[in-house]
């Protein structure tokens, strides 16, 4: 249950990191098609921001470094058994991030399905694991 609580206290801080982003991108784009004057893009563009920085920022924070600066605070890291982590492995995992509510299935359905954590983590072939057990392997 322990290692539960960092993941999700992790991910808050994901969360937050994500959010303070998108608002960040959302205003400035706001802005730019406020005087393109185009309706479409007014409508939609909040949620093209929030697919984008969710997907670039878990994939390329965890394909890169293995942490996203969630993971960096709460001292966890991601990867397969051979401690590597590809692009590909790290977007699948990615997927219910989106907007939030699928990873709360992702999550049930891991358990229910008994898989060490998430049923996308088992279908990328990964898993979080603790900074300490990294120390204990190396």
């Amino acid at each position: 249950m322990e290692h539960f609580i960092k993941r999700f206290e992790a991910f808050i801080i994901d969360v937050i990191v994500v959010t303070l982003l998108t608002a960040l991108l959302n205003n400035i784009f706001y802005v730019i098609f406020t005087l393109v004057g185009n309706p479409f893009y007014l409508a939609y563009y909040n949620l093209v921001v929030l697919i984008i920085v969710t997907l670039s920022y878990f994939t390329i924070y965890e394909a890169k470094t293995n942490k996203t600066i969630g993971k960096r605070i709460i001292h966890l890291y991601v990867s397969d058994e051979e401690g590597y982590m590809t692009y590909k492995k790290s977007f699948i995992r990615t997927l219910p991030k989106i907007f939030w509510i699928p990873l709360i299935f992702d999550v049930i359905l891991g358990k229910l399905l008994n898989c060490p954590s998430r049923l996308f983590d088992r279908i990328a072939n990964t898993n979080v694991y603790s900074d300490k057990e990294l120390e204990l392997v190396a």
